[in-house]
């Protein structure tokens, strides 16, 4: 049996390596630094918990609780008390409370008229075609404004990948978001038509997922991972070149 190498020790390829091993594929993870996670991580001092990247996880498919339970971290687990659903953004130097309905968004003092507007415009920006590749900023920017990307955008990025979203590929970041475009011509006409095939699949909106962390923070995840992979995760490991041979 052939056996897979996997490029770098985040979330995904841990997750990737987890599963091949289950399903008895030799499998080697590189990791160039010294830990495993990417950007995750997470770190207990002076009694507080902190989050240097993610701070939560969007239980947006099913697959996500599945894989709690593989690795068997369902006790670890911690959701979110059930009356704390308000998120809040800085801005104006104050926190304000993120919109949780249509109605709050356009009554909110988080963003302007304009954005308001922009988010009104939105089903009515005819979408690209081309197949130029762009960054999750360009996208939004490009469908909504730069305040939309600024005050909205920008903190949802942050939570999950804890990146520059000038930076990240909207399609491979973002592929669902790129998808709404592809598929209906706009987010806002996606997120309305599309409601039936996402419960066909069992997935739940973004917005209404289930948010949860665990015990000692997302940290949790892939040291868990990594533990049940022992020797096959090489750590301050660099993979330097690839090479294509006749048969792989």
């Amino acid at each position: 049996m052939k056996s897979v190498a996997i490029i770098g020790a985040g979330i995904t390829g841990l997750t990737a390596a987890f599963y091949l091993k289950r399903k008895g594929i030799p499998v080697t993870v590189y990791e160039a630094s010294g830990r495993v996670g990417g950007v995750i991580q997470s770190l207990r001092k002076d009694g507080y918990l902190a989050e240097f990247g993610p701070n939560t996880l969007l239980e947006t498919s099913p697959k996500i609780a599945q894989l709690v339970r593989d690795a068997r971290l369902a006790s670890r687990r911690l959701d979110p008390d059930p009356k704390a659903e308000a998120r809040f953004v800085v801005r104006y130097q104050q926190p304000i409370e993120m919109p949780g309905s249509p109605l709050g968004f356009f009554t909110t003092k988080l963003f302007t008229l304009k954005a308001k507007f922009a988010v009104v415009r939105e089903p009515f920006v005819r979408p690209r075609r081309d197949g130029v590749e762009e960054s999750i900023a360009q996208f939004v920017v490009r469908r909504f404004n730069q305040e939309f990307l600024d005050h909205a955008i920008d903190a949802l990025v942050a939570g999950i990948y804890a990146g520059d979203p000038y930076k990240l590929s909207v399609t491979h970041a973002f592929p669902k978001l790129k998808a709404l475009e592809d598929n209906y011509g706009s987010m806002i006409k996606g997120q309305i038509f599309g409601a039936r095939e996402r419960k066909k699949r069992g997935e739940v909106a973004k917005d209404r997922a289930p948010k949860f962390s665990f015990d000692e923070g997302l940290q949790v995840l892939p040291d868990t991972l990594a533990a049940q992979l022992g020797d096959a995760v090489k750590l301050n490991t660099s993979v330097m070149k690839l090479a294509q041979t006749a048969d792989g």
